[in-house]
C-alpha cells in the first residue's frame, strides 16, 4: 500500500471514529512544571492532545469496543504515542488484575478518590515532569469528554542506592510507568489503552484482550481469600534492635541529631498459592480507610495499605498531613499527653510546612492534633492544606517534602545517611513516595507504610520507629512489631 493510500485510510478510519462518537478534537495546556526527585528544578510549557465524545446511558461493550477499533484502525499509519479511553463498566479496581493477573502492573486505590489499575507496561519514564511533559507532548488521547486524563504511576526509592540490591532488582531509585492498560473507577468507570511503539499492535490480539478485561469487569471477584501459612525465616533479634536505639539516642545526647527514624525488617516464607492478588484483596478488607497501593516489577510486587498521605495537588490546592505517634488501641490518652509524641509529631508538622511554604500563598494546620484510628492501631496526626502561588508540579512537591521527619528524622540530611549506613538491609521503597502524576502536575503521592516486596516465595516486609532522646527500646520494638502485623496478617489472613 502506497503511502497516499495509508493516509486515506487513517483519515477514513478517523471520519468514521468521530460520526461514532461525535468527536469533537481539543488541546489541553498543562501548566508550568518543575523538576523531581533526583533533578534540578526547570520550567517548560506542557500539552497533551485529547478528544471529546459525547456518550449517554450506561457502558456498552459494543460502542466501546468499537470505538477503540476505529481508533487503533485510524493510528495504524501514524505512529505516535495514543491512549484510547472509553467508558466501562463500574468495578473494584482489582476486577481488571485478576483477567490477566501475570500482567499486573499497579494498584491504586484511596478511600476517598478514584482507584486505578493497570496491566502491561506501554512505557516506562523518569520520574521528573520533563520527561512526563516530553511523553505527554507526543501522546494523543482519544475520549469521552468526561473521562479522565490519563496518568502515569510509580515512585522512588527511600535514598539514593536503597533499591540497587537484591530484593529489590527491578525498581531502582525511581520510575513512572504508564500501563498499556489502565482502568479507572470512581462513580464512574473508564478503560484506557496506550500504544507507544512505532508499529501498531495486532488489532485482533487487543478486542480479545479487551473482551477479557470487559468480562472479569463485570463478574464479581468473590470472597477473601481462605488463610495460608507463613514461616518467619529471618529478622533482627530484640538485643540487635536495643543496641541500634541506644546508638541513635547517643548521637541525639551528643546534639548530631534530634530524631531518627529507625526500621527493622523480617523475611517470611510463603505457602505456595500465597498470591499478591490475594494479599491485596486481605488488605482491602482489614484497612478500607488506608490507600492500598502495588507495583510490580517483574517476578516482584511492591505492595502495602499506608495511613499516610505526602502530597495531593489538584490544580492550585495542595494537601498533606502529619501523622507520627503511635500506639495500640486502649492507649490512646496516654499517646495524647505524651510529651515524647508530642514533640515528634510537632518536628513532622514544622518540616511540612517549611518545605511546602515557598511554594504556597496560604499555608495552615490543624492547631491540635487529631487522633486517627485504624483496625490494629492508633496515630496522632495533623492535616495541612494550602494554596501554590503558581501551579507547580506535585512531583517538585514530592522532591520537597520527602523523607518527612515521620520517616527519616531530624535533621534530614544527618538522618538519612545514619539510616544507609547502619540499617542492616536497604529499604528499599518503603517509606518512600508513592503515586501518580497526569499531563497537568495533578497528582497524589503516599509514604510507602505497612508494605513490603514480595517476590520468590517470600516477602520481606518493613516498619519503623521514631527515636527520641527519651525512647524506650523495648517499646519502639513492640511499635514496630505493631505495624508489620498489618501486612503479616494480610500475608497469611487468619486475621491476626
Amino acid at each position: 500500500m502506497c503511502r497516499a493510500d495509508a493516509d486515506g485510510r487513517a483519515r477514513r478510519a478517523r471520519s468514521e471514529a468521530a460520526d461514532l462518537w461525535r468527536v469533537q478534537l481539543v488541546r489541553r495546556r498543562a501548566p508550568r512544571s518543575r523538576g523531581f526527585i533526583g533533578t534540578g528544578s526547570g520550567g517548560r510549557i506542557v500539552r497533551s492532545q485529547s478528544a471529546a465524545f459525547a456518550f449517554e446511558g450506561a457502558p456498552s461493550r459494543d460502542a466501546s469496543r468499537r470505538f477503540l477499533e476505529q481508533a487503533l484502525d485510524g493510528r495504524a499509519a501514524q505512529g505516535a504515542h495514543l491512549i484510547v479511553t472509553v467508558p466501562a463498566p463500574v468495578a473494584r479496581p482489582d476486577a481488571l488484575l485478576r483477567a490477566f493477573p501475570r500482567e499486573a502492573s499497579i494498584l491504586w486505590d484511596p478511600p476517598q478518590s478514584a482507584a486505578c489499575s493497570g496491566l502491561g507496561v506501554a512505557t516506562t519514564l523518569a520520574p521528573d515532569a520533563q520527561s512526563i511533559g516530553e511523553f505527554f507532548d507526543g501522546t494523543e488521547h482519544l475520549a469521552h469528554e468526561s473521562s479522565p486524563a490519563p496518568r502515569v504511576f510509580g515512585g522512588a526509592s527511600f535514598a539514593p542506592g536503597a533499591a540497587r540490591q537484591p530484593p529489590w532488582e527491578g525498581f531502582g531509585d525511581g520510575l513512572m510507568l504508564l500501563p498499556t492498560w489502565t482502568y479507572q473507577v470512581n462513580e464512574r468507570a473508564s478503560l484506557s489503552f496506550a500504544v507507544c511503539e512505532s508499529e501498531s499492535p495486532d488489532a485482533r490480539r487487543v478486542l480479545e484482550v479487551f473482551d477479557a478485561i470487559w468480562d472479569s469487569l463485570e463478574r464479581p471477584i468473590g470472597v477473601i481469600p481462605p488463610p495460608v501459612s507463613v514461616r518467619r525465616i529471618d529478622e533482627a533479634d530484640r538485643h540487635t534492635w536495643s543496641r541500634q536505639v541506644d546508638e541513635i539516642r547517643r548521637e541525639i545526647k551528643k546534639g548530631s541529631v534530634d530524631k531518627i527514624v529507625a526500621a527493622r525488617h523480617c523475611v517470611v516464607e510463603l505457602e505456595t498459592g500465597a498470591g499478591s492478588l490475594d494479599v491485596l484483596k486481605r488488605l482491602e478488607g482489614r484497612f478500607p480507610g488506608c490507600t492500598r497501593f502495588a507495583i510490580w516489577r517483574g517476578d516482584a510486587a511492591f505492595l502495602g495499605a499506608t495511613p499516610e498521605l505526602l502530597i495531593s495537588r489538584s490544580g492550585l490546592s495542595v494537601l498533606s498531613e502529619a501523622l507520627a505517634g503511635s500506639t495500640a488501641h486502649g492507649d490512646a490518652a496516654r499517646m495524647m499527653a505524651s510529651s515524647k509524641e508530642r514533640e515528634e509529631h510537632k518536628l513532622v508538622v514544622q518540616a511540612i510546612l517549611r518545605a511546602l511554604g515557598p511554594f504556597c500563598d496560604s499555608l495552615r494546620s490543624a492547631p491540635e492534633p487529631r487522633l486517627r484510628e485504624l483496625p490494629n492501631l492508633l496515630h496522632m496526626q495533623t492535616p495541612i492544606e494550602g494554596r501554590l502561588r503558581e501551579p507547580t508540579h506535585v512531583l517538585a512537591l514530592v522532591e520537597a517534602l520527602h523523607p518527612t521527619p515521620a520517616v527519616g528524622g531530624v535533621p534530614t540530611r544527618e538522618a538519612v545517611q545514619w539510616i544507609v549506613e547502619r540499617e542492616a538491609l536497604g529499604r528499599g521503597w518503603y517509606s518512600a513516595p508513592v503515586g501518580w502524576t497526569d499531563a497537568e502536575g495533578d497528582g497524589e503521592f503516599v509514604v510507602a507504610l505497612r508494605s513490603g516486596l514480595l517476590r520468590d516465595g517470600k516477602a520481606w516486609v518493613y516498619a519503623g520507629a521514631g527515636i527520641m532522646a527519651d525512647s524506650d527500646p523495648d517499646a519502639e520494638y513492640a511499635e514496630t512489631e505493631l505495624k508489620m502485623q498489618a501486612l503479616l496478617g494480610a500475608l497469611h489472613g487468619d486475621g491476626r
